[in-house]
Protein backbone atom coordinates (compact mmCIF):
# COMPACT_ATOMS: atom_id res chain seq x y z
CA UNK A 1 0.00 0.00 0.00
CA UNK A 2 1.40 3.38 -1.01
CA UNK A 3 1.20 6.38 1.29
CA UNK A 4 0.93 9.89 -0.12
CA UNK A 5 1.70 12.78 2.17
CA UNK A 6 0.98 16.46 1.70
CA UNK A 7 2.83 18.64 4.18
CA UNK A 8 1.98 22.22 5.06
CA UNK A 9 3.91 24.72 7.08
CA UNK A 10 2.54 28.10 8.17
CA UNK A 11 4.28 31.12 9.62
CA UNK A 12 1.11 31.90 11.54
CA UNK A 13 -0.22 28.39 11.25
CA UNK A 14 -3.10 26.16 10.32
CA UNK A 15 -5.21 25.25 13.31
CA UNK A 16 -7.76 22.68 12.16
CA UNK A 17 -8.38 20.37 9.27
CA UNK A 18 -11.74 19.82 7.56
CA UNK A 19 -12.33 17.11 5.00
CA UNK A 20 -15.49 16.32 3.07
CA UNK A 21 -16.24 12.66 2.52
CA UNK A 22 -17.56 12.46 -1.02
CA UNK A 23 -17.68 15.57 -3.14
CA UNK A 24 -16.25 14.62 -6.51
CA UNK A 25 -19.39 15.97 -8.12
CA UNK A 26 -19.32 19.68 -7.37
CA UNK A 27 -22.17 20.23 -4.88
CA UNK A 28 -22.47 23.93 -5.77
CA UNK A 29 -22.81 23.47 -9.51
CA UNK A 30 -25.80 25.38 -10.82
CA UNK A 31 -26.42 27.29 -7.61
CA UNK A 32 -26.95 31.04 -8.13
CA UNK A 33 -24.56 33.46 -6.42
CA UNK A 34 -25.64 34.47 -2.93
CA UNK A 35 -25.64 38.19 -2.20
CA UNK A 36 -25.55 39.78 1.21
CA UNK A 37 -27.33 43.13 0.81
CA UNK A 38 -25.47 44.64 3.74
CA UNK A 39 -22.14 43.58 2.31
CA UNK A 40 -22.96 44.92 -1.15
CA UNK A 41 -23.64 48.34 0.39
CA UNK A 42 -20.48 48.19 2.47
CA UNK A 43 -18.00 46.98 -0.12
CA UNK A 44 -17.45 47.79 -3.79
CA UNK A 45 -16.08 44.89 -5.77
CA UNK A 46 -12.86 45.78 -7.58
CA UNK A 47 -11.06 42.58 -8.65
CA UNK A 48 -12.11 39.80 -10.99
CA UNK A 49 -11.86 36.04 -10.62
CA UNK A 50 -8.29 34.67 -10.61
CA UNK A 51 -7.34 32.87 -13.81
CA UNK A 52 -3.76 31.61 -13.48
CA UNK A 53 -3.02 27.92 -12.88
CA UNK A 54 0.20 25.93 -12.76
CA UNK A 55 1.25 22.32 -12.12
CA UNK A 56 3.79 21.50 -9.46
CA UNK A 57 5.38 18.36 -10.86
CA UNK A 58 9.06 17.94 -10.04
CA UNK A 59 8.63 14.55 -8.32
CA UNK A 60 6.07 11.71 -8.30
CA UNK A 61 3.17 14.17 -7.86
CA UNK A 62 1.52 16.51 -10.34
CA UNK A 63 -0.42 19.02 -8.23
CA UNK A 64 -2.47 21.86 -9.72
CA UNK A 65 -2.24 25.28 -8.06
CA UNK A 66 -4.38 28.37 -8.64
CA UNK A 67 -4.01 32.02 -7.64
CA UNK A 68 -7.58 32.22 -6.33
CA UNK A 69 -7.09 30.82 -2.84
CA UNK A 70 -7.78 27.18 -3.75
CA UNK A 71 -5.49 24.37 -4.86
CA UNK A 72 -5.33 20.79 -6.19
CA UNK A 73 -8.10 21.12 -8.81
CA UNK A 74 -8.58 22.73 -12.24
CA UNK A 75 -12.01 24.18 -11.22
CA UNK A 76 -13.69 21.15 -12.73
CA UNK A 77 -11.87 18.03 -11.51
CA UNK A 78 -9.32 16.90 -8.97
CA UNK A 79 -5.71 17.44 -10.04
CA UNK A 80 -3.57 16.03 -7.23
CA UNK A 81 -2.23 13.26 -9.45
CA UNK A 82 -0.30 10.47 -7.72
CA UNK A 83 1.59 8.69 -9.11
CA UNK A 84 2.52 11.14 -11.85
CA UNK A 85 2.21 9.34 -15.17
CA UNK A 86 3.36 10.06 -18.69
CA UNK A 87 1.08 12.02 -21.06
CA UNK A 88 -1.66 9.82 -22.47
CA UNK A 89 -1.75 7.47 -19.49
CA UNK A 90 -4.68 7.37 -17.08
CA UNK A 91 -4.31 9.91 -14.27
CA UNK A 92 -5.73 9.20 -10.82
CA UNK A 93 -6.23 12.05 -8.34
CA UNK A 94 -6.18 11.59 -4.57
CA UNK A 95 -7.62 15.04 -3.73
CA UNK A 96 -10.46 16.89 -5.43
CA UNK A 97 -9.83 20.40 -4.07
CA UNK A 98 -8.49 22.32 -1.09
CA UNK A 99 -8.22 25.82 0.35
CA UNK A 100 -7.12 27.72 3.44
CA UNK A 101 -9.99 28.93 5.64
CA UNK A 102 -9.52 31.95 7.90
CA UNK A 103 -11.85 33.27 10.59
CA UNK A 104 -11.89 35.42 13.72
CA UNK A 105 -13.63 38.33 15.42
CA UNK A 106 -12.86 42.04 15.40
CA UNK A 107 -12.80 44.20 18.58
CA UNK A 108 -16.55 44.77 18.21
CA UNK A 109 -17.25 41.05 18.23
CA UNK A 110 -18.11 40.85 14.53
CA UNK A 111 -17.19 37.58 12.81
CA UNK A 112 -14.81 37.91 9.86
CA UNK A 113 -14.44 34.95 7.53
CA UNK A 114 -12.76 33.91 4.29
CA UNK A 115 -13.46 30.33 3.21
CA UNK A 116 -13.47 28.97 -0.34
CA UNK A 117 -14.93 25.66 -1.39
CA UNK A 118 -16.00 25.37 -5.06
CA UNK A 119 -17.05 28.97 -5.78
CA UNK A 120 -13.98 29.84 -7.83
CA UNK A 121 -15.38 27.81 -10.73
CA UNK A 122 -18.47 30.08 -10.86
CA UNK A 123 -17.00 33.47 -10.01
CA UNK A 124 -18.06 33.31 -6.35
CA UNK A 125 -14.84 34.21 -4.60
CA UNK A 126 -13.47 34.98 -1.15
CA UNK A 127 -9.92 35.45 -2.44
CA UNK A 128 -8.22 37.42 -5.22
CA UNK A 129 -4.63 37.60 -6.50
CA UNK A 130 -2.03 39.99 -5.16
CA UNK A 131 -0.88 41.86 -2.05
CA UNK A 132 -2.77 44.52 -0.09
CA UNK A 133 -1.79 48.12 0.54
CA UNK A 134 -0.03 48.02 3.96
CA UNK A 135 -1.61 51.34 5.00
CA UNK A 136 -5.23 50.76 3.98
CA UNK A 137 -5.55 46.99 3.66
CA UNK A 138 -7.21 47.46 0.25
CA UNK A 139 -6.43 46.59 -3.35
CA UNK A 140 -7.66 47.40 -6.84
CA UNK A 141 -8.23 45.58 -10.10
CA UNK A 142 -4.93 46.65 -11.66
CA UNK A 143 -2.95 45.17 -8.78
CA UNK A 144 -4.97 41.94 -8.80
CA UNK A 145 -4.49 41.55 -12.54
CA UNK A 146 -0.70 42.06 -12.35
CA UNK A 147 -0.34 39.51 -9.56
CA UNK A 148 -2.53 36.86 -11.19
CA UNK A 149 0.59 34.76 -11.81
CA UNK A 150 3.11 32.42 -10.23
CA UNK A 151 6.82 32.90 -9.67
CA UNK A 152 8.81 29.71 -10.14
CA UNK A 153 12.45 28.79 -9.61
CA UNK A 154 14.14 25.39 -9.84
CA UNK A 155 16.86 23.99 -7.65
CA UNK A 156 19.02 23.64 -10.76
CA UNK A 157 18.72 27.37 -11.43
CA UNK A 158 19.77 28.16 -7.87
CA UNK A 159 22.76 25.81 -8.10
CA UNK A 160 23.84 27.33 -11.39
CA UNK A 161 23.52 30.84 -9.94
CA UNK A 162 25.64 29.94 -6.90
CA UNK A 163 28.26 28.31 -9.15
CA UNK A 164 28.55 31.36 -11.40
CA UNK A 165 28.67 33.80 -8.48
CA UNK A 166 31.35 31.86 -6.62
CA UNK A 167 33.35 31.51 -9.84
CA UNK A 168 33.26 35.29 -10.31
CA UNK A 169 34.18 35.90 -6.67
CA UNK A 170 37.24 33.66 -7.02
CA UNK A 171 38.48 35.67 -9.98
CA UNK A 172 37.03 33.72 -12.85
CA UNK A 173 34.71 35.05 -15.52
CA UNK A 174 32.65 38.07 -14.41
CA UNK A 175 29.06 37.45 -13.34
CA UNK A 176 26.69 39.90 -15.01
CA UNK A 177 22.95 40.54 -14.98
CA UNK A 178 22.37 38.79 -18.29
CA UNK A 179 23.87 35.55 -16.91
CA UNK A 180 21.53 35.27 -13.92
CA UNK A 181 19.10 32.31 -14.40
CA UNK A 182 15.62 33.67 -15.07
CA UNK A 183 13.93 32.11 -12.03
CA UNK A 184 16.58 33.57 -9.73
CA UNK A 185 16.53 36.94 -11.49
CA UNK A 186 12.74 37.34 -11.29
CA UNK A 187 12.28 35.96 -7.76
CA UNK A 188 9.81 38.25 -5.85
CA UNK A 189 12.06 38.90 -2.87
CA UNK A 190 12.26 42.27 -1.15
CA UNK A 191 14.27 44.89 -3.05
CA UNK A 192 14.97 42.75 -6.14
CA UNK A 193 16.37 45.34 -8.61
CA UNK A 194 15.59 43.11 -11.61
CA UNK A 195 12.02 42.20 -10.78
CA UNK A 196 10.36 44.96 -12.84
CA UNK A 197 12.55 44.18 -15.86
CA UNK A 198 11.44 40.53 -15.76
CA UNK A 199 7.76 40.95 -14.86
CA UNK A 200 6.84 44.49 -15.90
CA UNK A 201 5.73 45.92 -12.56
CA UNK A 202 7.25 46.95 -9.24
CA UNK A 203 7.44 45.00 -6.00
CA UNK A 204 5.87 46.34 -2.79
CA UNK A 205 8.20 47.07 0.12
CA UNK A 206 6.78 46.08 3.50
CA UNK A 207 8.35 45.01 6.82
CA UNK A 208 6.88 41.51 6.44
CA UNK A 209 8.87 40.90 3.29
CA UNK A 210 7.97 38.68 0.37
CA UNK A 211 9.50 35.45 -0.99
CA UNK A 212 12.31 33.93 1.06
CA UNK A 213 15.98 34.42 0.15
CA UNK A 214 19.46 33.85 1.59
CA UNK A 215 20.88 37.31 2.31
CA UNK A 216 24.62 36.90 1.78
CA UNK A 217 25.62 40.48 2.64
CA UNK A 218 22.96 41.00 5.33
CA UNK A 219 21.49 44.20 3.85
CA UNK A 220 17.87 42.81 3.90
CA UNK A 221 17.59 43.46 0.14
CA UNK A 222 17.62 40.72 -2.50
CA UNK A 223 20.31 41.15 -5.14
CA UNK A 224 21.56 38.05 -6.99
CA UNK A 225 24.75 39.83 -8.09
CA UNK A 226 25.64 40.12 -4.40
CA UNK A 227 25.26 36.35 -4.05
CA UNK A 228 21.66 36.27 -2.71
CA UNK A 229 19.49 33.34 -3.82
CA UNK A 230 15.94 31.95 -3.25
CA UNK A 231 15.35 29.67 -0.26
CA UNK A 232 12.47 28.25 1.75
CA UNK A 233 11.84 29.95 5.10
CA UNK A 234 11.06 27.22 7.64
CA UNK A 235 11.41 27.50 11.39
CA UNK A 236 14.38 25.41 12.47
CA UNK A 237 16.17 25.77 9.11
CA UNK A 238 17.58 29.28 9.61
CA UNK A 239 21.26 28.41 10.05
CA UNK A 240 21.73 26.62 6.74
CA UNK A 241 20.03 27.82 3.55
CA UNK A 242 17.59 25.28 2.12
CA UNK A 243 16.34 25.25 -1.44
CA UNK A 244 14.32 22.33 -2.85
CA UNK A 245 14.14 21.13 -6.43
CA UNK A 246 11.08 23.25 -7.17
CA UNK A 247 9.72 26.42 -5.56
CA UNK A 248 6.54 28.26 -6.59
CA UNK A 249 5.48 31.53 -4.94
CA UNK A 250 2.28 33.57 -5.21
CA UNK A 251 0.22 36.06 -3.18
CA UNK A 252 -3.52 36.39 -2.71
CA UNK A 253 -5.88 38.32 -0.44
CA UNK A 254 -9.46 38.37 0.83
CA UNK A 255 -10.12 42.11 0.24
CA UNK A 256 -10.60 42.26 -3.54
CA UNK A 257 -14.41 42.22 -3.38
CA UNK A 258 -17.44 40.86 -1.56
CA UNK A 259 -17.14 37.34 -0.17
CA UNK A 260 -19.58 35.59 -2.48
CA UNK A 261 -18.33 32.14 -1.48
CA UNK A 262 -18.78 32.32 2.31
CA UNK A 263 -20.82 35.57 2.60
CA UNK A 264 -18.39 36.48 5.39
CA UNK A 265 -17.04 39.94 6.21
CA UNK A 266 -13.55 40.45 4.70
CA UNK A 267 -10.62 40.21 7.11
CA UNK A 268 -8.20 42.17 4.89
CA UNK A 269 -5.71 39.33 5.09
CA UNK A 270 -2.75 39.00 2.74
CA UNK A 271 -1.59 35.43 2.15
CA UNK A 272 1.87 34.67 0.78
CA UNK A 273 2.36 31.07 -0.30
CA UNK A 274 5.48 29.13 -1.12
CA UNK A 275 4.79 25.67 -2.53
CA UNK A 276 7.78 23.39 -2.94
CA UNK A 277 8.86 19.79 -3.51
CA UNK A 278 11.93 17.57 -3.60
CA UNK A 279 12.92 14.96 -6.16
CA UNK A 280 14.29 12.00 -4.22
CA UNK A 281 14.48 8.22 -4.00
CA UNK A 282 12.60 7.98 -0.68
CA UNK A 283 9.12 8.82 0.60
CA UNK A 284 9.73 12.57 0.17
CA UNK A 285 9.32 11.94 -3.56
CA UNK A 286 5.61 11.37 -2.78
CA UNK A 287 5.18 14.64 -0.85
CA UNK A 288 4.47 18.27 -1.60
CA UNK A 289 4.90 21.14 0.86
CA UNK A 290 3.24 24.52 1.31
CA UNK A 291 4.27 27.39 3.56
CA UNK A 292 1.72 30.11 4.33
CA UNK A 293 2.56 33.56 5.62
CA UNK A 294 -0.61 35.33 6.79
CA UNK A 295 -0.53 39.11 7.29
CA UNK A 296 -3.47 41.04 8.77
CA UNK A 297 -3.55 44.33 6.80
CA UNK A 298 -6.64 45.65 8.57
CA UNK A 299 -6.37 48.67 10.89
CA UNK A 300 -7.70 46.55 13.75
CA UNK A 301 -6.67 43.28 15.35
CA UNK A 302 -8.53 40.05 14.76
CA UNK A 303 -9.05 37.87 17.83
CA UNK A 304 -9.93 34.20 18.45
CA UNK A 305 -8.56 33.41 15.01
CA UNK A 306 -8.53 29.97 13.43
CA UNK A 307 -6.62 28.95 10.31
CA UNK A 308 -7.70 25.75 8.59
CA UNK A 309 -6.86 23.62 5.60
CA UNK A 310 -10.14 22.56 4.07
CA UNK A 311 -9.53 19.50 1.91
CA UNK A 312 -12.00 17.58 -0.22
CA UNK A 313 -10.09 14.31 -0.28
CA UNK A 314 -11.32 12.01 -3.05
CA UNK A 315 -8.93 9.07 -3.00
CA UNK A 316 -9.45 7.96 -6.58
CA UNK A 317 -13.13 6.95 -6.49
CA UNK A 318 -15.09 9.37 -4.31
CA UNK A 319 -17.76 7.04 -2.88
CA UNK A 320 -15.72 4.73 -0.64
CA UNK A 321 -13.33 6.91 1.37
CA UNK A 322 -12.94 7.15 5.15
CA UNK A 323 -11.12 9.85 7.09
CA UNK A 324 -9.33 10.08 10.42
CA UNK A 325 -6.67 11.99 12.30
CA UNK A 326 -3.63 11.36 14.48
CA UNK A 327 -3.75 13.96 17.25
CA UNK A 328 -0.23 13.20 18.49
CA UNK A 329 1.33 13.91 15.11
CA UNK A 330 -1.05 16.66 13.91
CA UNK A 331 -1.95 14.47 10.97
CA UNK A 332 -5.19 14.09 9.03
CA UNK A 333 -5.63 11.27 6.53
CA UNK A 334 -7.99 9.49 4.17
CA UNK A 335 -8.06 5.80 3.28
CA UNK A 336 -10.21 3.41 1.27
CA UNK A 337 -13.13 1.51 2.80
CA UNK A 338 -12.03 -1.85 1.39
CA UNK A 339 -9.42 -3.52 -0.79
CA UNK A 340 -10.95 -2.28 -4.06
CA UNK A 341 -11.23 1.39 -5.02
CA UNK A 342 -14.69 1.83 -6.52
CA UNK A 343 -18.41 1.62 -5.95
CA UNK A 344 -18.72 -1.77 -7.64
CA UNK A 345 -15.38 -3.53 -7.67
CA UNK A 346 -12.97 -1.03 -9.17
CA UNK A 347 -15.61 0.89 -11.16
CA UNK A 348 -16.56 4.42 -10.09
CA UNK A 349 -19.57 6.60 -11.05
CA UNK A 350 -19.13 9.17 -13.84
CA UNK A 351 -16.13 7.26 -15.15
CA UNK A 352 -13.80 8.58 -12.45
CA UNK A 353 -10.40 6.88 -12.58
CA UNK A 354 -9.64 4.65 -9.59
CA UNK A 355 -6.59 3.15 -7.89
CA UNK A 356 -7.91 -0.33 -8.55
CA UNK A 357 -6.45 -2.72 -5.99
CA UNK A 358 -3.27 -0.68 -5.33
CA UNK A 359 -4.79 1.92 -3.05
CA UNK A 360 -2.72 4.56 -1.25
CA UNK A 361 -3.37 6.55 1.91
CA UNK A 362 -3.21 10.34 1.61
CA UNK A 363 -2.28 12.50 4.59
CA UNK A 364 -2.10 16.19 5.45
CA UNK A 365 0.44 16.96 8.14
CA UNK A 366 0.89 20.20 10.08
CA UNK A 367 4.54 20.13 10.99
CA UNK A 368 5.16 23.85 11.62
CA UNK A 369 2.34 25.75 13.29
CA UNK A 370 2.26 29.13 15.02
CA UNK A 371 3.77 29.85 18.42
CA UNK A 372 1.70 30.69 21.49
CA UNK A 373 2.63 33.26 24.14
CA UNK A 374 5.00 30.73 25.70
CA UNK A 375 6.82 30.21 22.36
CA UNK A 376 5.33 26.74 22.12
CA UNK A 377 4.25 25.47 18.73
CA UNK A 378 0.52 25.01 18.20
CA UNK A 379 -0.38 22.16 15.89
CA UNK A 380 -3.67 20.50 14.97
CA UNK A 381 -6.22 21.73 17.51
CA UNK A 382 -9.35 20.21 15.97
CA UNK A 383 -10.50 18.02 13.10
CA UNK A 384 -13.95 17.95 11.56
CA UNK A 385 -15.83 17.06 8.40
CA UNK A 386 -19.04 17.68 6.49
CA UNK A 387 -20.96 15.61 3.95
CA UNK A 388 -22.39 16.13 0.49
CA UNK A 389 -25.83 17.77 0.12
CA UNK A 390 -28.63 15.36 0.96
CA UNK A 391 -26.71 13.81 3.85
CA UNK A 392 -26.76 14.91 7.48
CA UNK A 393 -24.09 17.46 8.28
CA UNK A 394 -23.97 18.98 4.80
CA UNK A 395 -22.04 21.98 3.42
CA UNK A 396 -21.96 24.95 5.84
CA UNK A 397 -24.46 27.55 4.53
CA UNK A 398 -23.52 30.62 6.63
CA UNK A 399 -20.34 32.26 7.96
CA UNK A 400 -21.20 31.17 11.52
Amino acid sequence: MRRIQLKLTGLLGLFFLASSLTAHVNPEKGKPPQDDDNQVLRYREECVTAKAQIDQDVNNIRARLTTGGDVWWDLNDGRYIVPKVEPGQTEVSSIFAGAVWLGGVDPGGNLKLAAMTYGHAFGRNDFWPGPLDPETGTTEKEVCDKWDRFFEVSGEEVKEHIRLWEQAREGGAPYTEDLIPLGVKGWPARGNPYFADVHGFELPNTPQGLAGFWDVDGDTQYDPLQGDFPIIEIRGCEEEPQFPDEMIFWIYNDAGGIHASSNGIPIRMEIQVQSFAFQSSDEINDMTFQRYKLINRAQEDIDSTYFAMWADVDLGCFVDDYIGCDTLRDFGYSYNADAQDGQTGTTCPFGVATYGEEIPIVGIDYFRGPLNEFREEIGLSSFTYFNNPGIAGTNPPTPT
